[in-house]
């Protein structure tokens, strides 16, 4: 009985390690397999993620270079007006596909419109009118552009500067500023030519 136990635990040894070896096997190839479909998944990845750098960038080439020409001179009067603290304006789309109108900082960071103060969304709200105005006046007769106390949001250098830029205005179209804030007069008649500035102090008793 004892060889019959002996050759029936050799044989039981025999066949374990066989087991032991197809799973191994087995186990190898699941392995393999699962690399294989991880290092696809990932040269996919990288795949869409450089096609979608790419496509980004020559999305905002194609909108800087096809800006239409108030957008532009926007741009460049929402700088000048900000003094530089914005560098342009600039078309972008939010999550649902909307086009939207973002400020950009002298370091490339963009601002939307709800983030900017009061006084900044005033800036920008002129540097769109006087854009819209110099388009329209390059193609139909001049009418005259009339304000009424647009700079009380505004500081001294700011408004001053806005000031300018309606004077250089005013020699496309006539300007109508009106004001109840004695120093904007100060202001107006320290930054424009006498040769442009006409003052008219309306009678308050009338």
């Amino acid at each position: 009985m004892s060889g019959i136990d002996q050759a029936i635990g050799s044989i039981r040894e025999r066949r374990d390690r066989i087991n032991g070896n197809d799973a191994a096997a087995t186990a190898a190839s699941q392995a393999q397999n699962a690399l294989a479909e991880i290092r696809s998944g990932v040269e996919r990845y990288v795949r869409v993620r450089v096609a979608h750098g790419l496509l980004k960038r020559y999305m905002d080439l194609y909108r800087e270079q096809n800006q239409g020409p108030v957008l532009k001179m926007a741009s460049a009067l929402f700088s000048r007006l900000t003094l530089g603290s914005f560098a342009g304006l600039l078309t972008d789309f939010d999550d649902s596909d909307n086009s939207v109108l973002q400020g950009i900082k002298p370091n490339g960071k963009t601002v939307p419109v709800e983030g900017m103060s009061s006084g900044t969304r005033d800036v920008l709200f002129l540097a769109l009118r006087l854009a819209s105005l110099h388009h329209q006046l390059a193609a139909s007769e001049p009418i005259p552009f009339i304000l009424d106390d647009i700079l009380v949001n505004l500081d001294d250098q700011r408004a001053a500067v806005t000031l300018k830029v309606l004077a250089e205005l005013s020699e496309k179209t006539q300007v109508l500023f009106f004001t109840h804030h004695d120093h904007l007069r100060q202001l107006a008649e320290s930054v424009i030519a006498p040769d442009v500035l006409r003052v008219h102090i309306l009678n308050r008793t009338a």
